[in-house]
């Protein structure tokens, strides 16, 4: 009897050793760090998951898997950190393990990047011989008892990211450890951490971009020496990373769904189920498996907000805080044809010649145009109202007006004339031109010279240096 019990025990053994001993996830494409550590923080925040998967719940002593994650990245999100906790239980046998994580991002450019990883932790095997199922349970040659041995476990991977493009190799148990089980009647036993070769490849592409509608194709394949060869093929349907769903086919053993949304804010829930294939279908019962994730952090990039000046209903405007960002580049433009026109001002005013000196030693007039002098260094532009128009369309009315900048964009413009009316200007407006294209801020309008002259000293005041006034006149 003790011979034929070392039979089975050896064959047991002996088959685990030629299968597949890595746990079969159905939400690696969420977190694909489970079985490649090159994934290690991958995401802007740091991440607490939980998964719980029940496989061929007809059968006694079917398999129980349970894992918790928790991953993050830093300095700039070239290092990754994470934990993982596993609990695996099928039949008489029982597995945890506790794994730390770690991986480095090198930058090739901005869309390309390598990832290296590895992890290291320890197993707890544990051989619960009492749960064993037998005919005669009285034989006195039967060992009861439970064994129980702890070796430690060691990962490696790679990967490639491009664009929306992910490839992964992963060598999961690459320590190969050999586990020894001996009973009282030194009957010996071995189980052996083999080996595992896992690839990946993902893809990610865009149906809407602007809506975030996007489908990810993806394969996975695992391979251990002298068993057959697994592999899943998985498409999913994703929304702005609230609401997913998506299908799997996993070979020689299952077809699957899964769906997935975001509960409230940062907190995750996906499920999938498993529809067994093959004749133990009809046996086996559910297959099926919970995912909960939390993130904390934001993981997207957030918002600029600007505080609005209560007093000042202009600032409220939507498209002043939306479009800080394309205004920044609008303004370079304008600053670079603001700098043009005020070089053009330059070359004027060094052909200036001075005027006789009855008539004024401190006044200069140029003489190469015949709408603009420069009085006691101050410049003042004469030009027909009807060159200008005001917001409303309108011929703006003749008189004096101490312009403090020049834009070439409108709304450029209406920005700036906002932030000196929150400056407490509230005088401040703009008109454009229309032979010149350019829009003209004003920070007064004066009805005699010697008043605009008063005025351009507040406008000096306010950090407004090289303003001049434009008289505006009609003929």
């Amino acid at each position: 009897m003790k011979k034929i019990i070392y039979i089975i025990f050896t064959f047991l053994f002996s088959f685990a050793v030629n299968a597949q001993q890595i746990g079969m996830y159905s939400h690696y494409f969420y977190k694909p760090m489970v079985y490649n550590p090159a994934f290690t923080g991958t995401n802007d925040a740091t991440n607490i998951m939980v998964i719980s998967r029940s496989q061929w719940s007809d059968f006694k002593g079917a398999p129980q898997l349970n894992i918790a994650t928790v991953d993050g990245n830093l300095m700039n999100k070239k290092v990754g950190l994470g934990v993982m906790l596993v609990s695996d239980r099928k039949g008489i046998t029982n597995r945890i393990g506790a794994d730390v994580f770690y991986s480095y991002r090198l930058n090739i450019n901005d869309d390309m990047h390598l990832l290296f990883g590895v992890s290291l932790g320890v197993v707890d095997q544990t051989i619960d011989y009492s749960k064993a199922l037998v005919e005669t349970p009285n034989d006195p040659t039967l060992f009861t008892d439970s064994q129980r041995k702890t070796v430690l476990n060691g990962n490696a991977g790679l990967a490639f990211v491009w664009k929306g493009l992910e490839f992964g190799f992963a060598v999961p148990q690459i320590s190969g450890n050999k586990i020894n089980y001996v009973d009282t009647s030194n009957v010996r036993g071995y189980y052996t951490q083999t080996r595992h070769y896992m690839g990946s490849l993902k893809y990610k592409f865009f149906i809407s971009k602007d809506k975030g509608i996007s489908i990810a194709p993806q394969g996975l394949v695992r391979f251990v020496p002298n068993a057959p060869i697994q592999y899943d093929g998985n498409v999913n349907f994703d929304w702005q990373d609230k609401f997913w769903i998506g299908a799997t086919y996993k070979s020689d053993y299952a077809v699957g769904t899964n769906v997935g949304f975001c509960i409230h804010k940062q907190l995750y829930v996906g499920y999938s189920y498993d529809f067994i294939i093959g004749n133990i279908g009809k046996y086996s019962g559910m297959a099926h498996e919970l995912m909960v994730n939390f993130k904390f952090g934001n993981n997207k990039k957030e918002e600029v907000v600007i505080e609005k000046p209560k007093e000042d209903k202009i600032l409220e405007n939507a498209a002043y805080v939306k479009r800080m960002d394309s205004l920044q580049t609008q303004l370079k433009e304008s600053q670079e044809k603001l700098k043009e026109l005020s070089n053009k001002l330059d070359q004027q005013a060094k052909q200036a010649q001075r005027v006789p000196d009855n008539e004024s030693q401190n006044t200069q007039v140029a003489q190469n145009t015949s709408n603009k002098v420069i009085e006691n260094g101050i410049v003042i532009v004469t030009s027909e109202t009807k060159e200008f128009k005001d917001l409303g369309g309108q011929i703006p009315p003749v008189g004096f007006y101490v312009v403090i900048g020049t834009y070439y964009y409108q709304d450029l413009a209406q920005a700036e004339a906002a932030r000196f009316k929150a400056k407490g200007y509230k005088t401040t407006d703009w008109v454009y031109s229309g032979p010149k294209n350019f829009n003209y801020i004003f920070m007064f309008k004066c009805a005699t010279k010697e008043e605009a002259l008063e005025k351009l000293k507040l406008a000096n005041e306010a950090g407004v240096k090289d303003a001049w006034l434009q008289q505006m006149i009609v003929k």
